[in-house]
């Protein structure tokens, strides 16, 4: 039964090459267009994550005080001991912010040798702090910015203040003397634009009894999501990289869903250019269905064979128009790409699109969606004919 009516849709296509040709663009172009606009959301997405994957150690979790309804839950010295029972390694820090005299703030984290090796940091001038009260190493862009604008040097005292409260909450600025023994390679994260010195000496600084947060290293990026419930379970905020990844894949994939909004507009143009086609072909046939109907055929037999032809102009529209999305994305990239270079300076973007086989077949079970919902009204008006006035046409 299929197979007879497929192969009058394909004959009754054939006898309107033009027609059949202009329906099947519009639903290709659609499908196209909208192929190609979510390729390259995903293409973003993927670039982003990748990016943050870099420059975050996924298997870092950065701990710090938590809130409950009876208070803040404060982050001691025996909440590191627990803390231990996480992590291969945890690293307790203070941090407080600093102000040069040209007006550079940054922030001075008061940490353990621990730290170091838990960001993998390696220094590119100078030497690690050691014993001296008030050593501190910076990060590239701290180290560039106070060298240019403070005359910083390696084993030259500097000045920053520190602001703290007295016990009337007045502002007390507190000035300090630091010597930068050494600075470190960029990171590429925030670690850059932060200084470090020995924990002991940063909370007498600050004059704090208790931690202002703690690193905590996993063995594997499998383990941070169970290990932050147990961390959370004491009453501790945790966060980790993998915070940075859901949000961006929260937003590339709102930022996708709108673009392939807009870009569908040009589906709505090929559905009622079936409707249309639809509409002019059951009152071309008028006759021909008046027959059918006198020799026996019932109405969803004509329902059916009108639906045939928007099927088969929907599966040929998708196949198309995965062609063409695969095609547009592949323009995308190499036009965009070298544009980002040049203009933006990027150059580590491998890909700006990127096509998955999900992409491909929603974009042919839209094509199918689109083109039998167009053709719903006109396959029912047709088999809606009365068999006698639908003889009697001229």
């Amino acid at each position: 039964m299929f197979d007879e009516e497929f192969s009058m849709a394909i004959r009754q296509l054939r006898l309107k090459k033009l027609r059949s040709l202009l329906i099947l663009l519009g639903i290709a172009i659609g499908v196209a267009s909208v192929v190609a606009v979510v390729s390259f959301g995903e293409g973003l997405r993927i670039n982003a994550v990748e990016e943050i994957q870099k420059s975050r150690d996924l298997t870092l979790i950065d701990v710090s005080p938590g809130l409950k309804d009876n208070g803040l839950i404060l982050l001691s010295e025996s909440k590191v001991e627990e803390l231990k029972e996480y992590g291969n390694l945890v690293c307790p820090y203070v941090k407080d912010a600093y102000v040069s005299p040209s007006g550079s703030y940054f922030d001075l984290f008061g940490v353990q040798e621990d730290y170091r090796t838990a960001n993998e940091l390696e220094l590119a001038g100078g030497g690690w702090f050691e014993s001296g009260q008030n050593q501190i190493v910076l990060g590239s862009d701290l180290w560039e910015k106070l060298e240019k604008l403070d005359g910083a040097e390696i084993g030259t005292p500097i000045t920053a203040k520190l602001r703290l409260y007295g016990a009337d909450g007045r502002p007390i600025d507190k000035e300090v003397s630091f010597i930068p023994t050494g600075y470190l390679k960029p990171t590429g994260s925030e670690i850059d634009n932060e200084a470090f010195m020995r924990l002991g000496y940063a909370k007498e600084l600050s004059k704090k009894e208790y931690y202002d947060g703690a690193l905590v290293k996993v063995e594997s990026s499998s383990l941070v999501t169970d290990t932050r419930k147990k961390i959370e379970k004491l009453g501790l905020a945790t966060s980790s990289a993998q915070d940075e990844i859901d949000s961006v894949n929260r937003i590339m994939n709102a930022v996708t869903l709108i673009l392939a909004f807009f870009s569908s507009i040009t589906l709505l143009v090929g559905g009622l250019m079936v409707i249309n086609t639809m509409v002019v072909s059951v009152y071309e046939r008028t006759r021909e269905i008046g027959i059918s109907k006198a020799l026996g055929a019932s109405e969803s037999d004509i329902l059916r064979m009108f639906l045939a032809e928007c099927l088969f102009i929907g599966a040929l529209g998708g196949i198309f128009g995965d062609f063409c999305g695969v095609i547009f994305s592949m323009l995308i990239d190499k036009v965009g790409r070298p544009l980002l270079i040049s203009r933006l300076g990027i150059e580590n973007i491998g890909h700006l699109t990127a096509l998955n086989f999900e992409i491909l077949a929603a974009g042919f079970i839209i094509s199918l969606f689109v083109s039998v919902l167009s053709g719903l009204y006109p396959a029912w008006r047709a088999a809606k004919l009365d068999p006698i006035k639908a003889l009697r046409h001229l």
